[in-house]
């Protein structure tokens, strides 16, 4: 049992850094960045040349550029843009690119930030884009990351101009790696439009630090603004928007498990993220919270704090029940906690999935 240990303590040593080396190679940002430069598209589905601004927006530039868009940074723009991307600090760019850059049926694309935001901060920044664009839609990227992209001339989008988008060059292989394969995978990020958005803030007190439940309403917003055409059927654009809608409602789901984990209400969180992981198990947010929930576990199991990582590693098995490091992770924990014989059946278990891995 000892040499057992001993070996298990080793391999969890070298498991935790090629888990977080990997991590730290495709962090949840850049699975966030992708889904908002397709979700960018998907409201501009013809686009050809896109404008990036800001100092955040250089990180954009690859995957418009997988999508076979031309892109220009300000220092390089020539005339007009079916497409600006402001992210970062702009210092007054989104009012001059817009005005200056975007064409008339262009999309503007604003990156939005809310780590440490207060309400009355975000606030402020929505009204910003308020003065420049008549209409815009709020999308989720993930629990702190999201988009908004708005139009100076609102118009409908054509269903089949964007499933279109999925056939772009790179598109399929960067949205695959985003877990992202689908337009109703994509619209689950969608929360709705300016007017639906804007209420949010009158029932919450400026300083309260912005939070994404406090804008999805419980009832899935209405998609007015995509029209079937001549390339799809009318009972196709329905089975799509049925479709749209299920996965909206499993991004409630995911909500509802962080308001009730927000509570220490964690049983029930957890219970709220399976049922969202069944649903639908590439969910940005939920993916989002799963890594957060690892690195938790993480960070208690290498200063040796053995309940708590083992609380941890036990809700994410409870969502995630095939990851065998996780479950090989729990037994160590489980093993200096006193509990062997639990935790040798859970490193059995551990084993028969790793191997089960190695074969595939």
């Amino acid at each position: 049992m000892k040499r057992w240990m001993a070996v298990l303590a080793a391999m969890m040593t070298l498991v935790g850094c090629n888990r977080m080396e990997k991590q730290e190679e495709t962090p949840t940002f850049v699975p966030s960045r992708i889904i908002a430069t397709y979700l960018t598209m998907i409201e501009k589905p013809t686009a050809t040349r896109c404008l990036i601004a800001g100092t955040r927006s250089e990180t954009y530039r690859e995957f418009f550029e997988r999508a076979g868009l031309t892109v220009d940074d300000l220092n390089h723009a020539k005339g007009k843009y079916d497409i600006v991307l402001v992210a970062g600090d702009t210092k007054g760019d989104v009012a001059r690119v817009a005005g200056k850059h975007l064409s008339g049926n262009g999309v503007l694309s604003r990156i939005v930030d809310i780590r440490n935001k207060t309400m009355d901060e975000l606030k402020a920044e929505f009204e910003e884009l308020t003065a420049v664009l008549p209409k815009w839609h709020l999308w989720m990227t993930g629990i702190e990351d999201w988009v908004v992209i708005g139009r100076i001339n609102p118009a409908k989008v054509k269903l089949s101009s964007m499933m279109e988008v999925f056939s772009r060059e790179g598109g399929f292989d960067d949205l695959s790696a985003a877990e992202c394969e689908s337009l109703p995978e994509l619209f689950a990020n969608y929360v709705g439009v300016d007017e639906a958005v804007m209420p949010a803030f009158g029932n919450m007190d400026g300083s309260t630090p912005a939070r994404p439940q406090f804008f999805v309403t419980q009832e899935v917003p209405v998609i007015d603004w995509v029209d079937a055409d001549d390339g799809v059927d009318d009972d196709v654009l329905e089975e799509v928007i049925k479709e749209v809608r299920s996965m909206q409602m499993v991004r409630r789901v995911v909500l509802e498990g962080g308001i009730l984990a927000d509570a220490q209400k964690i049983d029930e969180a957890t219970d709220a993220w399976a049922r969202a992981a069944r649903r639908n198990p590439h969910d940005p947010m939920l993916i989002d919270r799963l890594e957060r929930l690892w690195k938790n576990a993480d960070a208690f199991f290498r200063v040796g704090n053995f309940p708590l990582a083992a609380k941890c590693y036990e809700t994410y098995l409870m969502i995630r029940p095939n990851d065998w490091q996780s479950a090989e992770a729990l037994a160590f924990c489980l093993e200096q906690l006193g509990q062997r014989e639990l935790a040798g059946k859970v490193h059995e278990k551990a084993m028969r999935l790793r191997d089960g891995d190695a074969a595939k």
